[in-house]
């Protein structure tokens, strides 16, 4: 008598667990179909957001990125190394002073301290600084190299002394461009043995250009230099 309780109360649970399962199938089916998600892709694990691709924005800042010529003259002006004792910030920049022909920072030339107080040369904010505006609208990789003039024209001719031909497609570079595959494999080349020892160039590569030598950070194939026989 016992063993048949004790079958008839598994019998009964089985029964409740069954009925359950049936009610919650039948509820199941009673549910409208729900959509799936169409920002996924199905069986690939992707997330599609069901727009058509759009181009990358081109920030206005890429059109106000300084010529060569102008950025080089930027960073050659001489200036202050003092800080200022305030007073007025006046406008400083590459207006009225031409820089050193050699490239150099002459001390005797030093303009006099200018600015916001405690701000000298490299610090002067944007705003009161023509020659800092223009640095701070350079990509890192187009800020100029530090050579003199003497120092570029000795690149260039010995560069434009060699056998190599014009690359296809250089004239087109500019600073801050990355060369293509074919441009870095067939026409980047080291630079030649009577300049490597100027400083800040001797693990520079270079290709030649119709009328311009541009140098190159063989790492990233990128344009670090542009110099042209003027």
């Amino acid at each position: 008598m016992k063993n048949s309780h004790c079958l008839l109360g598994t019998s009964g649970v089985a029964a409740a667990v069954l009925l359950y399962s049936l009610g919650a199938a039948v509820f199941a089916q009673d549910e409208p179909r729900r959509p799936l998600n169409p920002g996924l892709v199905p069986n690939t694990g992707q997330i599609n957001t069901g727009a058509a691709p759009q181009p990358w924005s081109k920030s206005a800042e890429v059109d106000n990125i300084p010529a060569p010529a102008e950025a080089w003259a930027a960073l050659v002006q001489p200036i202050s190394r003092q800080p200022s004792a305030g007073g007025g910030a006046t406008t400083t920049g590459t207006g009225g002073q031409q820089p050193p022909a050699s490239g150099t920072i002459n001390a005797s030339s030093e303009p006099p301290p200018s600015g916001p107080i405690g701000s000298f040369g490299q610090t002067i904010p944007a705003k009161f600084s023509k020659r800092n505006d223009i640095l701070d609208h350079l990509p890192t990789m187009a800020i100029p190299l530090p050579l003199t003039q003497e120092q570029r024209k000795q690149i260039y001719d010995a560069v434009m002394a060699e056998k190599s031909q014009p690359v296809v497609g250089a004239d087109a570079l500019e600073l801050a461009s990355e060369l293509s595959p074919n441009q870095a494999l067939n026409g980047m080349r080291p630079l030649p043995e009577s300049v490597r020892s100027i400083d800040g160039v001797s693990r520079l590569y270079y290709i030649k250009a119709k009328d311009k030598v541009l140098l190159i950070e063989p790492n990233v194939r990128t344009v670090v230099g542009q110099i042209t026989a003027s």
